[in-house]
């Protein structure tokens, strides 16, 4: 009887232990929690911009492709999944709008441009991101839902050790978690889910930050993985990272944003063949003649016109000059024109059949 009763005792004091392993305690004092603001300040980007040369994406386990891209704060992005270089996928998207060129099956092939677009980003990750969202997201941050929104809950977990904030506006309610990495509070995931009244509604996606380590003054996620619900499982993408520079030169440029300064900003994926997909030379549009160009021409027109006689050698009549096309306006003070768009985030269709908006 002693000897069984020693055993039951060893039993429960060993599934304590076990237990007493995934128990953390919070990282400060009660009632000292951080304040949501100072959380929310950390889904945005961490780094100006980021170069990734090298990553692995794998689709639900069995799918693999290798991805490349690009990303500058706070809504710049050109990323390309391959399979042995051969092209799948290559999607580019800042201020002014999205261009795509694809080659899977799910829509038909071809090279798609429009404005921004959420489904522009699904095309690429399978996750309906919004375009600032997903550039958050690969810079150590989060996609975050819209403002207004109201702190639903806030409390540290202490099975998984993360600080976890609920937020919701009138349609989304999301879940963020903050982990105590580096003497900071870091994101380390969230889930979305749509609002139906005071309850949640079917969940969007999951999103987890995987072994935080120490790059370019900031702590990035070695592993990231977004998962988002089908009818039978969950459909997952895990982005395994291996070469990135959190100072890459591309972002180097005059003022540090996204003006041309005339230099060599440096070919970013410099050593490469010249078939690389990332390298165009093109912007988005061929511009027509200006309205200055037009005006000029009508004028010279016009002067021509002056000189001439008539036809009895008397001399022409004066006639008040021609109007012509105004110059435009300047910029309204407080409204700047908009930046030109820097060639590393531009896209060409390189022989694909042009479809147009594909979000539209």
């Amino acid at each position: 009887m002693l000897a069984s009763r020693t055993r039951w005792v060893l039993v429960l004091g060993l599934w304590a232990l076990t237990g007493c392993r995934h128990m953390i305690p919070a990282p400060y004092p009660r009632g000292q929690a951080p304040a949501s603001s100072l959380l929310l300040e950390r889904t945005g980007a961490q780094l100006q911009a980021l170069q990734v040369s090298k990553a692995k994406v794998v689709a639900n386990r069995t799918q693999r492709g290798n991805l490349a891209f690009l990303a500058e704060a706070p809504n710049r992005f050109r990323g390309t999944v391959d399979v042995a270089g051969n092209e799948l996928v290559t999607l580019a998207f800042h201020e002014q709008g999205y261009a795509l060129r694809y080659k899977l099956d799910a829509f038909p092939q071809g090279f798609y441009t429009g404005p921004p677009s959420a489904c522009a980003v699904e095309a690429l990750l399978g996750v309906a991101f919004d375009t600032r969202g997903l550039v958050d997201l690969v810079l150590g941050g989060a996609p975050v839902i819209e403002s207004p929104f109201e702190v639903l809950e806030q409390k540290w977990e202490r099975d998984g050790g993360y600080e976890r904030l609920v937020i919701a506006n009138e349609r989304l309610v999301q879940e963020l978690r903050f982990g105590w990495v580096g003497n900071d509070w870091r994101v380390v995931g969230g889930q979305l889910w749509q609002r139906a009244g005071k309850e949640r509604g079917p969940r969007l996606w999951t999103v987890e930050h995987l072994e935080l380590v120490p790059q370019g003054g900031a702590y990035l996620p070695t592993k990231t993985k977004v998962s988002t619900p089908t009818k039978r499982r969950d459909d997952t993408v895990v982005i395994h990272y291996k070469e990135r520079d959190p100072d890459p030169a591309f972002a180097k440029r005059a003022g540090g944003d996204g003006g041309d300064d005339g230099g060599d900003s440096g070919d970013p994926w410099e050593g490469e063949d010249s078939g690389d997909p990332w390298e165009d030379d093109e912007g988005w549009e061929d511009d027509a003649t200006t309205p200055d160009e037009a005006a000029t021409d009508e004028a010279a027109t016009d002067e021509a016109a002056t000189d001439e006689t008539t036809t009895d050698g008397a001399p022409p009549k004066a006639t008040p000059p021609k109007a012509t096309t105004p110059k435009a306006p300047p910029p309204l003070k407080g409204k700047p024109a908009p930046k030109a768009i820097p060639p590393e985030f531009q896209l060409e269709p390189a022989g694909l059949a042009v479809r147009g908006d594909l979000c539209r």
